[in-house]
C-alpha cells in the first residue's frame, strides 16, 4: 500500500486510525488579510510495514506577480501530537458532544522537533501556519511545502504539497478591539523548569511566554501584584515598597505586546466554595528583612486591611508615576456566588475607594453584581440574548471546566469549531473580552497523591482523574500550551483561539466598512452580519456545529472587506 498525502482545513481533526477520503484535497489553498495568520493541516497516512525513522519537512518563499514574495520565515509547520484523553468531560452524556469515546487519542500539542518518527498504520498531522507580513502586495501566492519520509528500509519518499495563497487588499490591526487574558502562573513555569524564581534563567522563560501571548491576540496578563511588590514594614509603622520586580514583570509584557496590566485577587474565600471572601493573606517584612507572621491567628483582619490598603494605594501612585494606570483593571476574588456575595461585596467597595477610577474585572457566578463590576465575566451559556445586562458594564465570557455539554469550550475532546464560535458569539452578543483560568497549569491538581508524576504531554487533567473524591478536570482544561525544551509550545486549540480572534475582528471591521453605506456590497455585508447573528452564532447553544458554514462566512467577510475597506 501507498504512502498517502493530502491536506484539510485547521478546523478539521485527524486521528491516528484517520484514512484519506475519495476526491480528498491534495494542496492547500488559503485566503488572508495583511497581518493575519492563516493555517492548514496536512496529513501523512503511512501503510502496515513501512515505519518512518525521520519524517520532515522544508518551507519555500511564497511568490507572487512582479517579483512580489512572503519570505519563509513568515511560514511556519509543526509536528502534532497525540494526547491520550482517559475520559471525556463528566457531565457529556449526549455522545454528540464530543468527537468520540475517551479513553482515545486526540490531536493538540505542538512538537518543537523538526524531525520525528512515525510508526505504521498511523496517521501524522502537520500544522502549517502562514503570516502575511503587513504592506504585502495583494495577489496570488504559490510555493510548495516539501515533505520527506525515510523509512526503517532505507526508503526515501518526497512530496511536494503545492500552496495558494490569496493576499486580500486589507490589513487586520496590530490591536483588536475583544480583550483576552489567559492565566499565566509564574510559579508553574519555575518549579516546572526547576528554576530560582525570578532568576534570570526564570525571566527568559517569561520573555517567552510574552512573546507567544502576544502572537495570539492576548492583551491582558494577571499581574499577581502582592507577590510581585515587596512590602516592607518598619518599626515605626510605615511601609516601604520594592517596585524592582513588579516594573521588570509589566515592561515584559508590554514591550511583547501584552499591554493591560490585570490586578491580580486580592481576596479569596475563607473555606469551601460557599464560604465568605476576605482578604488574601501576602508577605510582608519588618525592618531587618525577616517575614511577619500574618496568618489570621497573629494578625487580625482590619490590621491587615490597613496594610493591604497601603499597597494598593502605593500600586497605584506607580501605575500613574509610570504612566501605566490607564491600561490597569483590577480582580477583587474569583467566582462571587449568591452564598457569598455580600462579603465580595464589602470587599469590591474599600478596592474602589482605594483605586478610584480603575475598572474592577472578576469572573461572576451571581448576577447580583453589575453595580460594582465594571468588566463582568460570566461565564458563556449566560451571556445569551435574554441574559440581565447592566447598560453600564462590559461584558465579557469565560469557560472553564464548565459549561459542558453542547456548549463552546475548548476541551481535548471537543471539535474545534465549538472553540472558534466563542469569538463568533462575542461579536453577535456585544461580548468585549474572554477569559480562561488556564494557560500553564502543568501541575498535579487538588488531591492528586506528590508521587503520582505529571505530565502535560501525557495527561491532559493534571491527573485529576485519579481523585476519586474530587470532579475530575475536562481534558485540556488546566492548560492551552505545552512545555518545551527550549520553547512554549503551541496547540491546535491555542491556534484555533487566535483565528477566533482574527474572525471577531473582520466582523468588527465589516461592520464598521458597511456602516451607512450603500451599493451592492455594503448590502452584502449586512446580510452576512445579519446571518451571524441568526444563524452562525445566535446563542451559546444555537450555534452553528458546520465547519462548512463558518469557513465559508469568514471568506465571504474577508472577500466583502476587500472591496469595501481595501488599503490600496
Amino acid at each position: 500500500m501507498p504512502i498517502d498525502v493530502w491536506t484539510t482545513h485547521s478546523l478539521d481533526k485527524t486521528f491516528p486510525e484517520s484514512e484519506k477520503a475519495p476526491g480528498a484535497p491534495e494542496a492547500i489553498t488559503l485566503k488572508a488579510a495583511r497581518n493575519e495568520t492563516e493555517d492548514a493541516q496536512v496529513a501523512i497516512r503511512i501503510p502496515r510495514g513501512t515505519e518512518v525513522r525521520e519524517a520532515s519537512f522544508r518551507l519555500p518563499d511564497l511568490v507572487g506577480r512582479n517579483g512580489a514574495k512572503i519570505p519563509k520565515k513568515n511560514l511556519s509547520a509543526s509536528w502534532v501530537w497525540y494526547i491520550y484523553v482517559l475520559e471525556n468531560p463528566p457531565e457529556n452524556k449526549d455522545p454528540s458532544s464530543y468527537l468520540r469515546k475517551a479513553p482515545a487519542f486526540f490531536p493538540d500539542a505542538f512538537l518543537e522537533e523538526k524531525t520525528i518518527r512515525i510508526r505504521d498504520e498511523w496517521t501524522q498531522p502537520l500544522w502549517f501556519s502562514v503570516r502575511v507580513p503587513k504592506g504585502t502586495p495583494a495577489g496570488e501566492y504559490t510555493g510548495a511545502l516539501g515533505i520527506e519520509l525515510l523509512t526503517n528500509a532505507g526508503e526515501r519518499h518526497r512530496f511536494e504539497v503545492p500552496i495558494a495563497l490569496t493576499v486580500w487588499p486589507f490589513t487586520l490591526p496590530d490591536e483588536f478591539h475583544l480583550h483576552q487574558t489567559e492565566w499565566f502562573s509564574p510559579g508553574v513555569l519555575a518549579n516546572y523548569y526547576h528554576l530560582d524564581y525570578w532568576s534570570d534563567a526564570h525571566w527568559q522563560w517569561i520573555e517567552k511566554v510574552g512573546a507567544d501571548m502576544a502572537r495570539h491576540k492576548q492583551d491582558l496578563i494577571l499581574t499577581p501584584y502582592t507577590t510581585l511588590v515587596k512590602t516592607t514594614r518598619a518599626k515605626s509603622g510605615r511601609f516601604r515598597f520594592d517596585f524592582s520586580l513588579f516594573d521588570r514583570w509589566v515592561k515584559t509584557f508590554k514591550k511583547a505586546g501584552v499591554d493591560w496590566i490585570e490586578g491580580g485577587h486580592l481576596a479569596g474565600r475563607l473555606a469551601d466554595f460557599e464560604s465568605e471572601i476576605v482578604w488574601d493573606r501576602f508577605p510582608i517584612y519588618d525592618a531587618d528583612g525577616k517575614p511577619l507572621d500574618t496568618s489570621r491567628g497573629k494578625m487580625s483582619e482590619e490590621e491587615f486591611e490597613s496594610c493591604l490598603e497601603q499597597l494598593v494605594k502605593a500600586v497605584f501612585a506607580h501605575l500613574k508615576k509610570r504612566g501605566w494606570a490607564g491600561r490597569f483593571v483590577q480582580h477583587i476574588a474569583d467566582e462571587p456566588i449568591s452564598k457569598n456575595e455580600a462579603s465580595w461585596r464589602g470587599c469590591a467597595a474599600k478596592v474602589r475607594q482605594w483605586l478610584p477610577g480603575v475598572p474592577i474585572i472578576d469572573a461572576v457566578m451571581s448576577e447580583g453584581l453589575g453595580d460594582l463590576v465594571d468588566w463582568r465575566v460570566p461565564q458563556i451559556q449566560h451571556t445569551g440574548p435574554g441574559a440581565p445586562r447592566n447598560p453600564d458594564e462590559q461584558l465579557w465570557s469565560y469557560v472553564c471546566l464548565a459549561p459542558q455539554g453542547q456548549y463552546p469550550n475548548r476541551f481535548l475532546d471537543y471539535p474545534s469549531i465549538r472553540n472558534r464560535i466563542i469569538f463568533w458569539l462575542s461579536w453577535s452578543l456585544g461580548l468585549k473580552g474572554f477569559l480562561h483560568w488556564g494557560y500553564n497549569f502543568w501541575i498535579r491538581w487538588q488531591g492528586v497523591p506528590a508521587d503520582i508524576p505529571v505530565s502535560p504531554w501525557h495527561d491532559a487533567t493534571g491527573a485529576s482523574i485519579y481523585c476519586a473524591d474530587r470532579t475530575p478536570l475536562p481534558a485540556g482544561d488546566p492548560h492551552i500550551v505545552y512545555p518545551g525544551k527550549s520553547t512554549i509550545c503551541s496547540s491546535i486549540r491555542w491556534e484555533v483561539i487566535r483565528k477566533g480572534f482574527e474572525d471577531f475582528e473582520y466582523l468588527y471591521l465589516l461592520d464598521q466598512a458597511a456602516a451607512g453605506k450603500r451599493g451592492r456590497a455594503a448590502t452584502a455585508a449586512k446580510k452576512l452580519l445579519a446571518r451571524v447573528k441568526s444563524e452562525i452564532a445566535p446563542d451559546p447553544l444555537g450555534h452553528t456545529r458546520s465547519d462548512a458554514a463558518l469557513l465559508a462566512a469568514r471568506e465571504e467577510a474577508g472577500e466583502l472587506l476587500a472591496e469595501l475597506a481595501p488599503d490600496e
